[in-house]
């Protein structure tokens, strides 16, 4: 150890258990201080001198973390790939990434990974204290590739994981978007009709003193509530968003909704598909890393989100703790189609689990764009007539008077 005067150094840290640490330390140095905690079988994530845990740099630091896109992550692990396969080392080339990079915000959390490293951490164990940024599948290949020293393929593995990732959310995104789009713009259309058009037309037919059609009628009289009862509406809206945030909010009311999503016609194949794509790729890219099966598992639990799948994945847990495979469970699984299951446990029966995996997510790929074009298809012609009713149905109602003006006169 070095001399000098002892100094405090608050730091966080992982133990062998992976828990997380916290605490101070006094050393004579950082370096002194890093390794007096490695030498006790902490992993450190953060090391700081003085004792207070938070200060206004981390405060920004974990601001940007947020800030920090997916497309960003993707573009970093693919130019840091490139850049070790040249045999440019880590270090410097996480250097070089920051002083080309044009994201104030990943330049930040980048240049502390840096520094990480140069004190001694490695680098899984750096990105490890970002998991807004950098998702737990990347630390667990990360930490794969450190053990086997592949890191460079390993990274262009991630980035071209993140980018499938990224296509097939954006496939749901935007088969779900436009039907919200058509049903809002629908609702607002006539809401605008019934409480401000609407008014000025039924001051004209009162004047008149006409007797009007029924279903004039029943427009107008739901425009005259909707207008007296605004307040009620309001507190009613309220009141409803409310309830749905705390069925969200409750285990049996997550489920339900989860168990709503992939048995609804038409969207339901959507996510069924979506979720099977993930897994499969998640699970196949983690065992071909060599990471065990077990471990593979729990990681993919946080990736299918869905009450029912991560059931499934801890009845997998069990499983494989108690010594019987992943087949016994999947084969079981309503979840899982049929002949996926019986891939499955081809490929585990003959030890080439991640190759078939591989196959089943490029399968369900495909079926999941099939899904989304054919939802799609069938969603466009209900949202014409959805909003055909609603809009049109105002719209004849505040019509048909007029085409029948040369009575209404006359009386």
């Amino acid at each position: 150890m070095s001399e000098g005067p002892n100094l405090t150094f608050s730091y966080r840290a992982r133990d062998t258990a992976g828990q997380r640490v916290n605490g101070a330390i006094e050393a004579c140095s950082q370096a002194d201080a890093l390794r007096l905690l490695q030498r006790d079988g902490l992993t450190v994530t953060d090391l700081r001198l003085g004792t207070a845990p938070i200060d206004p740099e981390q405060i920004k630091t974990r601001m940007a973390a947020r800030n920090i896109g997916r497309v960003e992550v993707i573009a970093f692990s693919s130019q840091i790939a490139i850049m070790l396969e040249t045999g440019v080392p880590l270090a410097e080339a996480l250097r070089a990434f920051v002083k080309q990079s044009r994201s104030g915000d990943l330049k930040r959390i980048i240049e502390i990974v840096a520094d990480r490293i140069s004190s001694g951490l490695s680098f899984s164990a750096a990105i490890e204290e970002f998991p807004k940024v950098f998702p737990s599948l990347m630390v667990s290949l990360m930490k794969a590739s450190e053990a086997s020293g592949t890191m460079s393929m390993m990274l262009g593995r991630i980035s071209d994981y993140l980018s499938k990732e990224r296509r097939t959310a954006r496939q749901i995104k935007s088969a779900l978007t436009y039907p919200m789009i058509m049903i809002t713009l629908a609702l607002v259309t006539t809401g605008f009709m019934v409480v401000w058009v609407l008014p000025r037309f039924a001051k004209i037919y009162e004047s008149r003193q006409a007797a009007l059609p029924v279903l004039t009628r029943i427009v107008l009289d739901s425009s005259r509530w909707m207008t007296t009862h605004w307040a009620e509406l309001m507190i009613g809206a309220l009141a409803a968003c409310a309830a749905v945030m705390m069925v969200r909010s409750s285990p049996r009311g997550r489920r339900w909704i989860d168990a709503l999503k992939i048995r609804m016609p038409v969207i339901g194949p959507i996510f069924t598909q979506f979720y099977l794509t993930r897994a499969a790729r998640t699970l196949g890219t983690l065992l071909a890393s060599g990471v065990s099966l077990l471990s593979a598992i729990r990681i993919v639990r946080g990736v299918t989100n869905n009450h029912l799948w991560t059931e499934l994945w801890n009845r997998a847990e069990a499983s494989l703790t108690a010594g019987q495979t992943l087949a016994s469970v999947v084969l079981e699984s309503p979840l899982i189609p049929p002949s996926t299951a019986q891939m499955i446990a081809a490929g585990e029966k003959s030890g080439r689990l991640p190759e078939v995996l591989e196959r089943i997510a490029q399968s369900s790929e495909e079926s999941l764009d099939e899904a989304v074009k054919n939802g799609t298809q069938l969603i466009e012609p209900v949202m014409i007539v959805f909003m055909g009713i609603t809009i049109g149905g105002v719209a004849l109602a505040l019509l048909l008077p007029i085409f029948s003006m040369a009575s209404v006169v006359s009386q």
